[in-house]
């Protein structure tokens, strides 16, 4: 891809990187080490349950690992005259340690001990989670029902790559939210870890000891829950504490440590760094009206067949189109809805469709509820396109459970909870379907639905060429390219998608796979030798097939997790994305300096220091910004011309707020009121019939920001200018010498972002690296709502063709290969 913008921006990232060349080897001799032989004849889990209780509350850095073809335990103590801890096996004799002398093949031993030694988190929490982990406390919460403790467990390891001299040291973490327990359990043979606060209000952990009781709370680990609604944001600037707890504020201070206790012991870590790049992009952020379909490239259907199968009958099915015909209308989608006749449940799996036939199936339940009626089409998707789509007007704008319509009852025998929904949950009305919030995600969550059941009627009409359904792909994928992702093969042919399961354990899949790979002078087997060949770790892909199962159990999971893409054009290529299993946290550069900015914004002023200068006063900073390049030509004549009215409107809401007997108020607060006020009187001054402006132009608030920071002498910018200067936060990034992309947000930053950017990185197998190729299989609108695709594009059409068939494996167009 032709490139040629200059701009190369760094972005430094959770991993840290040290060269075996550099390690001093006699300082990483005075970290020592003893090693513990451990007996095979109990189960690994078993000694990890032991050891836990022997080691964790005894602040010892300790790891199971083999030393010398010996399965066991290293524990590392302060110093040569620290005597090795006294570990008992679990028949009660001595387990007699031996030191542990060290060479070069104990680097990634010995950095995974200094990890568990660093003081950066010692202070608040003392003892291990399970496994030598230490654990770091993040906060906390108390509510009626609950109180509790939310912490990580901190870990890393390390890959070598294959040059053997570069180790790339990879920080992760698991979430362990800790709850108190009732004294009962807490007393009780209770299985999970459990920690108390010590008289220096530091959480340790304890273990109990026949008739030992703890004067304060006991907390214990919370059953992990896969549908846990809410997530730890990306990055929060809504206020300083929220700041502070988002991932690269957190992560920051432990790999600092990390590297500072590693200097000492010899190791020089430094931060893994990007140098990125900015890619052209053919998708662009819809913006404008709110009413725009966010997915064009995408042939979405004329017709689609409803069927009503919510539990409510409050509103008939007839009263339901509305509002849904309405969200379509707005959104300028063309597909007709048409009711299909009232169907009981136990008739469902007898209704007879056409392939080119789709269905929308409306819902009105939280999955999983009691009742749940979501699994009432599982054999109908397998015949016919289906989607579901929840339209509970309770579920657009909130979280039910949240909001207690829907319970959680826990069953204790069974330790399984169950959601139980209260009678108001159904009792619904047409009219609530008429506020913004639910209109505006009824409308999102049907163009989404739309164009979801649009691809799956690609794959289940076998009459549906691709290049009509997704015209703007045509000239990608076809004939000539394989991708091979989440366990399936994926081609064109005859201008239909094919998908072949593409597991080598099986040779009924390995001999249709070969039949498509053969087009490209390779086969499954070649194609795995090639990837053992070019393998870019120092270990080959067998350490990863380590596990539990079979081998040929281990060997499909490997398969399954392997992404890679092969072209075909003069020559062919083949391209390999790195199974990244704890992908890297971005650390971007800043972070303290926009926590003060963000602290100095959030501070409250007495009123009378909020007043603003005289107009001539003003005029001069914005001078004085034009002339510094802070401020374009344009923004200053537009402040120039509004800034009466600013003055006014300001001078205004400072007065209100005195008879509202406010004494004291931040910026932002102050800022809302001047320029709501302000909104309405630049409204009042449009000429006739021209619309009405919802909001204040981000351009005129940011350029207001920066003269108010001249007069207030505080930074009062727009938090988020820091979060545009972060490469990869928007749009597509690529370091070209590390073979990374990072797949960014299309649409402008908010204070909060949930999620952090994609990060995946790329290795040429064969041939050159096509960075055209490969962002043109990202850089599509249909994967994702207004963003570009994380993974190759055609991840997509593989999860729908899983859904199609409710997790079976089975093949898609395989009589055009035959």
């Amino acid at each position: 891809m032709s490139n040629n913008n200059p701009i190369v921006r760094e972005l430094p990232l959770s991993h840290t990187i040290y060269l075996d060349s550099e390690i001093d080897a006699e300082k990483a001799k005075k970290l020592v080490v003893y090693h513990y032989p451990l007996n095979k004849s109990y189960r690994w889990k078993e000694w990890q349950e032991h050891l836990d209780t022997e080691l964790s509350n005894r602040y010892y850095p300790y790891l199971m690992r083999s030393y010398k073809g010996q399965f066991g335990l290293f524990v590392a103590v302060d110093s040569e005259i620290t005597k090795p801890p006294v570990i008992l096996n679990k028949d009660g004799m001595d387990i007699r340690p031996e030191k542990v002398q060290y060479s070069a093949e104990m680097n990634p031993i010995w950095i995974r001990l200094i990890m568990r030694k660093v003081s950066a988190f010692g202070t608040h929490c003392k003892g291990s989670h399970t496994l030598g982990r230490p654990l770091l406390k993040i906060d906390t919460w108390n509510t009626k029902k609950s109180t509790g403790v939310n912490a990580i467990s901190l870990d890393c390891r390390t890959q070598q790559r294959r040059d053997r001299n570069t180790t790339e040291v990879v920080l992760f973490h698991e979430n362990v939210p800790l709850r108190v327990l009732d004294s009962a359990k807490a007393n009780a043979e209770h299985r999970s870890s459990m920690w108390v606060y010590d008289k220096n209000n530091i959480l340790v952990r304890w273990i109990p000891k026949k008739g030992e009781k703890t004067s304060g709370p006991v907390y214990s680990e919370i059953r992990k829950n896969k549908n846990k609604r809410k997530q730890r944001a990306f990055i929060d600037l809504s206020n300083t504490d929220a700041f502070k707890g988002s991932w690269p504020c957190l992560l920051k201070p432990i790999q600092d440590e990390l590297i500072e206790r590693a200097q000492e012991y010899g190791f020089n870590l430094k931060p893994k760094t990007l140098n990125l790049r900015p890619l052209p992009l053919k998708t662009k952020y819809k913006q404008g009206p709110k009413t725009r379909n966010t997915m064009p490239s995408v042939a979405l259907l004329e017709k689609v067949l409803v069927l009503d199968l919510r539990f409510s009958k409050n509103i008939s099915a007839e009263q339901m189109l509305l509002p849904l015909n309405q969200a379509l209308s707005e959104k300028s989608i063309n597909t007709q809805l048409h009711l299909l006749p009232d169907c009981a449940p136990q008739d469902i799996d007898s209704l007879e469709f056409n392939k080119s036939d789709s269905i929308l199936v409306l819902l009105d339940q939280y999955p999983g509820v009691i009742e749940d009626h979501y699994p009432l089409t599982t054999k109908l998707r397998t015949k016919v396109a289906c989607q579901h789509i929840n339209v509970n007007p309770y579920d657009l704008d909130g979280d039910s459970i949240e909001a207690k319509l829907i319970n959680e009852i826990s069953d204790e025998e069974s330790d399984e909870t169950y959601l139980v929904p209260e009678d108001e949950y159904y009792n619904y009305a047409l009219s609530m379907f008429e506020t913004d919030s639910r209109m505006e995600a009824l409308k999102r969550n049907l163009e989404i639905v739309i164009k979801e059941l649009s691809i799956k009627h690609l794959l289940h009409d076998d009459q549906v060429k691709l290049s009509s359904m997704l015209p703007e792909e045509r000239d990608v994928l076809n004939e000539e390219l394989v991708v091979i992702t989440d366990g399936y093969l994926f081609t064109v042919l005859n201008d239909r998608p094919v998908l072949i399961p593409f597991n080598p354990t099986i040779s009924e899949h390995e001999k249709n796979c070969d039949l498509v790979l053969g087009k490209f002078n390779t086969s499954v087997k070649q194609l795995f030798a090639l990837l053992s060949r070019e393998w870019p770790y120092s270990y080959q892909p067998q350490v990863v097939m380590q596990g539990f199962g079979s081998d040929a159990e281990k060997y499909a999971r490997f398969a399954r997790r392997q992404t890679i893409v092969i072209h075909k054009a003069e020559s062919v290529s083949i391209y390999y994305q790195d199974p990244k299993y704890d992908t890297p946290h971005m650390l971007p550069n800043h972070l303290a300096e926009t926590l003060q900015e963000l602290q100095s914004q959030n501070i409250s002023m007495p009123l009378k220091e909020w007043q603003l200068p005289e107009r001539d006063v003003l005029e001069e900073h914005i001078n004085e910004l034009k002339e510094e390049g802070e401020l374009s030509e344009k923004s200053a004549n537009t402040l120039l011309m509004q800034l009466d009215d600013i003055k006014t409107c300001w001078h205004e809401a400072l007065g209100t707020l005195w008879q509202e007997n406010r004494s004291s108020i931040e910026y932002k607060e102050l800022k809302q009121h001047a320029f709501k006020a302000l909104l309405s009187v630049m409204n009042n001054k449009l000429p006739e019939g021209e619309m009405p402006k919802k909001i204040v132009s981000s351009s005129l608030s940011g350029s207001w920001a920066k003269v108010a920071s001249r007069v207030f002498g505080i930074p009062l910018q727009d938090i988020r200018a820091w979060l545009r200067d972060i490469p990869g936060i928007q749009r597509l990034w690529h370091d070209p010498e590390q073979g990374y992309y990072i797949v960014g947000s299309l649409a402008p930053p908010k204070l909060q972002l949930t999620r952090q950017p994609s990060i995946r990185q790329w290795h040429a197998l064969q041939g050159e690296m096509n960075t055209e190729l490969l962002a043109s299989l990202i850089d599509v609108d249909w994967v994702r709502s207004n963003q570009l695709a994380g993974n190759p594009c055609v991840a997509l059409l593989v999860r729908r063709w899983r859904d199609c068939q409710n997790g079976k494996e089975e093949a898609l167009g395989l009589g055009l290969i035959k």
